[in-house]
């Protein structure tokens, strides 16, 4: 390191899986004002490369969702195991499981709908599952899309599997507006 402090860190690259530790961020940032020429690449070989792409142009900067699982009265998961994979699985697990629990007169138990394409514990968790093929998941979400009111997303023909899913889907969701949460995997 003291030869590359005349070059600010120009010769530096440092090769790092998706760091989600505010820790190690804060201590990449901290090496990075020291070395303002060193490169910090996060690279996963296989992992999450379309929403950190889109989240870049949603938000000018790459950034995780954050769910509120716990304030979800409707949920709908597009080929996502949210309760058991990534790094808030277990948050997210317990966060569901807290909603399931038929506890005092105030039990408001949420509803979990599954589209996927493999099984999965999310799945296995859902009230309702629908298994679709994977290339039949976006028409699907396009259509609930179109049906609660967003703008923008084309003309989409659900798969015939899923025509009587929709309806009910989108009132159950619209019934919920604010309380409701769709994670796409």
């Amino acid at each position: 390191l003291q030869a590359q402090e005349a070059s600010q860190g120009a010769g530096i690259r440092i090769l790092t899986e998706t760091v989600a530790s505010p820790t190690l961020a804060a201590q990449m940032r901290e090496f990075l004002a020291k070395f303002p020429q060193a490169k910090w690449i996060q690279w996963e070989p296989v992992g999450r490369h379309n929403a950190r792409a889109g989240s870049q142009l949603a938000f000018g900067e790459y950034v995780d969702a954050q769910y509120a699982i716990e304030k979800a009265d409707v949920i709908l998961s597009l080929d996502a195991d949210f309760l058991c994979t990534g790094a808030s699985g277990v948050r997210h697990s317990r966060a569901f499981a807290a909603r399931r629990r038929l506890e005092g007169d105030q039990a408001q138990l949420n509803r979990l709908y599954a589209v996927e394409s493999d099984a999965t514990n999310t799945g296995s968790r859902a009230d309702h599952r629908l298994p679709l093929k994977a290339s039949e998941i976006e028409a699907f979400a396009r259509a609930v899309a179109s049906k609660v009111g967003v703008t923008g997303v084309g003309e989409a023909q659900p798969p015939q599997a899923a025509a009587r899913w929709i309806d009910p889907l989108v009132s159950d969701l619209q019934a919920s507006r604010g309380r409701s949460l769709v994670i796409a995997g």
